[in-house]
């Protein structure tokens, strides 16, 4: 299977269980593997025929953006769905979601998930 990529997209949001989470916003890092066949783009040279890579951008933003989430497999689920709701060539989609500033006391580069989803059909 072919594979598009975003890799460690930075964006701002204010996912938490604690207050001081919800309250204030934080960084988080997020890629995305999306699984297809990529050979009739490679043919046709459009757009059209593959994802575009903006509007994954866009959708991480959004789900993001959406708010009141408390986990992040919760924001990595929903993200999961919107891609593959998007894009009917997508066929699968992995997508990793890193917490830099995660409220633990100790050193750490970020804690973080990955999950992956495939469509059923």
């Amino acid at each position: 299977m072919d594979k598009i990529k975003l890799n460690r997209i930075e964006l701002r949001g204010s996912i938490g269980v604690l207050e001081s989470e919800q309250a204030s916003e934080q960084p988080y890092w997020i890629s995305v593997e999306i699984g297809l066949d990529l050979s009739r783009a490679g043919g046709s040279d459009r757009l059209d025929d593959t994802v575009d890579y903006a509007e994954v951008f866009e959708l991480c933003r959004s789900v993001m953006e959406a708010g009141g989430i408390e986990l992040l497999e919760t924001y990595a689920e929903k993200l999961a769905a919107a891609v593959l709701g998007r894009f009917a060539i997508a066929r699968q989609v992995t997508i990793e979601v890193l917490k830099p500033e995660a409220p633990i006391d100790g050193s750490f580069e970020s804690v973080g998930i990955e999950i992956t989803r495939t469509r059923d059909d």
